[in-house]
């Protein structure tokens, strides 16, 4: 968070220092970018995009990437994940900007954008626990999924330097997401499973601020399974690389 709020102030500042520069016309259609904000979140994290404008002050943006959900350790009291077992996941997005003429002297993809965006994100995990709260300690084995799929609108503003390099920052992006998780546990144990597998499914929820202030405990099923839409937010940092010319474009 302190991060984004820096890189927040950073992205003021350049636009007041901007409105002192020359007029010029930027001239790459394509850029490619890599996503760094998601590190911050997630391990072992890989997205890029691809932006094309496909007018003088439009483009979309098409996004795909690996990413794993952080494992689970301190779930409970009497809770406790190993560091063990696969996890795997992924992120699909697309997105259609319109670069404001008013606000902007540059050609996109410069300057401030506005536009509607969707994502679909998925996560798989096979991981090992330790139950506690018996006689004897029990391990058991957590299968789960998530998968959030988003709906939103952002705001950014997006760098261009040497006519090459950019750095596209994503400001405001709020959103209506789809929350479904699923767990099961395996193995031979003597516990409530559903008892463990509805304090892991907190524990997730903690992960999603959002989700833990808007969700209604009424909505959360047993089992360990939740299947609900709440508010969800979006925020990105990428750098990125330009090529292409502009033909003509109206």
């Amino acid at each position: 968070m302190r991060l984004f709020l820096f890189l927040l102030l950073s992205v003021f500042v350049s636009l007041n220092s901007n409105a002192q520069d020359s007029t010029s016309m930027g001239l790459r259609r394509n850029t490619i970018k890599m996503n760094l904000s998601g590190n911050l979140i997630y391990s072992n994290h890989y997205s890029f995009s691809f932006e094309r404008v496909v007018k003088q002050n439009q483009s979309f943006v098409v996004s795909l990437g690996y990413q794993e959900f952080p494992r689970l350790i301190n779930i409970g009291d009497n809770i406790v994940g190993k560091k063990d077992g696969n996890r795997n996941g992924y992120k699909i997005g697309g997105e259609y900007r319109f670069y404001l003429k008013k606000e902007n002297k540059f050609a996109a993809p410069r300057g401030v954008y506005i536009g509607p965006y969707i994502t679909s994100i998925g996560f798989k995990s096979d991981q090992g626990i330790v139950y506690s709260g018996a006689d004897e300690p029990e391990e058991a084995n957590l299968n789960s999924r998530l998968n959030i799929l988003s709906i939103g609108g952002q705001l950014g503003y997006q760098f261009v330097f040497n006519d090459r390099w950019t750095i596209d920052l994503v400001l405001i992006g709020p959103s209506v997401s789809k929350y479904n998780f699923k767990s099961q546990l395996q193995g031979d144990f003597n516990f409530d499973p559903e008892g463990v597998q509805d304090e892991i499914l907190q524990k997730l929820i903690e992960k999603f601020p959002l989700l833990e202030d808007f969700i209604d405990e009424g909505e959360l099923k047993t089992s360990g399974t939740l299947d609900t839409w709440s508010l969800g937010y979006k925020y990105q940092f990428l750098i990125g690389y330009s090529f292409g010319k502009y033909k003509n474009l109206k």
